[in-house]
Order: C-alpha cells, then sequence, then structure tokens
C-alpha cells in the first residue's frame, strides 16, 4: 500500500512540474467589426494622439487616425477614430488579466504578420500570417476583402489562459483596433447569479421534504 502511495505521489508530482499547454482555437467573422457578445473592450487606441502617425506605442508601432498609402491602412470593418499600426520591424505588446477569451479587429492581414499570445504560466503561441485567422489561402494584403478585414477571436479550451499579446511585422504593415477580453460578470451580476442557486437549492429541499400523501 505505502508502494503504491510513493508511487502516485511521483506520479502527481511529475505531472505538475510539466507546463500545461494551452489548447487554443481561432475564429474568424471575416467581414464583420462586431466583436463576440461577452468581449470587453480593453483598448480601442481613443486615448492616444490623433494623428498619422500619432503616438508611439512600441518600437516602430504608431496610433493613426487615417490610411495612408504604403504605411498604412484602416481596417475595413468596424474600426472608427484611431487605431493600431506596426510597421517594418515594430512591436505592440499588451498585458491584461487572465482570460479565457481573446479578439480584436483585424485589418489587410499580411503573410509577413505575427501575432504571439502570451499564457499565464509563461508558455507562448506565435501565429504568422494566414495562422492569424486560420486561413493559408487568403488575399494577403487587401485592404477591402472580408477575406483580410474582419474580427478574429483566440478561446481557450483547456489549459493557462491568456494574459497578453504581441504584435509584429517584417514589413508595413499590422493593423489592429478594438482589443477586447472575455467580461468578467460585476459583483452585482455575481451576487444575482449566487441568490439564484440558492433560492433552486432552497425549493428543492423544500419539495424532498413535503410529506407524500397515499390514497
Amino acid at each position: 500500500m505505502n508502494k503504491f502511495v510513493a508511487l502516485l505521489a511521483g506520479l502527481t508530482a511529475a505531472a505538475a512540474s510539466v507546463p500545461a499547454v494551452a489548447v487554443t482555437t481561432v475564429s474568424f467573422n471575416g467581414g464583420s467589426g462586431v466583436l463576440p457578445a461577452n468581449a470587453a473592450v480593453i483598448q480601442d487606441f481613443e486615448s492616444f494622439a490623433a494623428g498619422t502617425p500619432g503616438a508611439a506605442i512600441g518600437p516602430n508601432a504608431y496610433v493613426y487616425s487615417g490610411s495612408v498609402g504604403s504605411q498604412s491602412a484602416r481596417p475595413a470593418f468596424g474600426s472608427t477614430g484611431n487605431f493600431a499600426t506596426v510597421l517594418t520591424g515594430g512591436s505592440y505588446s499588451i498585458d491584461f488579466a487572465p482570460t479565457k477569451a481573446f479578439s480584436f479587429v483585424l485589418g489587410s492581414l499580411d503573410t509577413y504578420n505575427t501575432l504571439t499570445l502570451k499564457y499565464e504560466n509563461g508558455s507562448s503561441q506565435a501565429y504568422i500570417g494566414g495562422q492569424i485567422i486560420n486561413d493559408l489561402t487568403f488575399p494577403s494584403g487587401n485592404q477591402i476583402s472580408g477575406e483580410t478585414n474582419g474580427v478574429v477571436t483566440y478561446s481557450v479550451a483547456s489549459g493557462p489562459r491568456i494574459v497578453g499579446a504581441v504584435f509584429q511585422s517584417s514589413q508595413n504593415s499590422f493593423e489592429v483596433d478594438n482589443l477586447a477580453v472575455a467580461a468578467v460578470p460585476e459583483p452585482a451580476a455575481w451576487a444575482l447569479m449566487i441568490g439564484g442557486f440558492g433560492l433552486v437549492g432552497a425549493v428543492s429541499r423544500r419539495r424532498k421534504r413535503q410529506p407524500v400523501a397515499f390514497a
């Protein structure tokens, strides 16, 4: 028995020492700028100085207020006001609280764009070109097509949650807007949910206590 317990403890420790792998699915809603219903925008770039380019948000990455030939093109769907552009060799990073889903508005995807997701256990996953939308046959760089412009969402089915993202591009450009994460219910909403569960439980217990009448 002791040998079995020791073996079980050893296996548990070994499993714990192996980093969990996030199982992430990619979904792309091309031709749409509508974020998922449960998404909360954490960055729309409206707080940065407007301009073309505007404020720097990373190495060779800027906030734009409009399209500029050979440099930047506003995402065709769902983008208003300011948006972010990563130019040649540039990078823009954002960190946030652990979440099961991360979404953003994507503009004119190119084969040389790279998105890297960061997970709460310190691991990361890079998506290059068509991998970003889970479609390797897209029309690279098309500024108006629904095949390269829309809303992309990364959802974690199991494993560590997403805690950040890095946008990079080896050529001009990588354009994004309206970065969002899965919304967390407000404390009041949690209270209502818990209260509802308690009410259901109370009703169930009361029904069980009711005497059974026999004819």
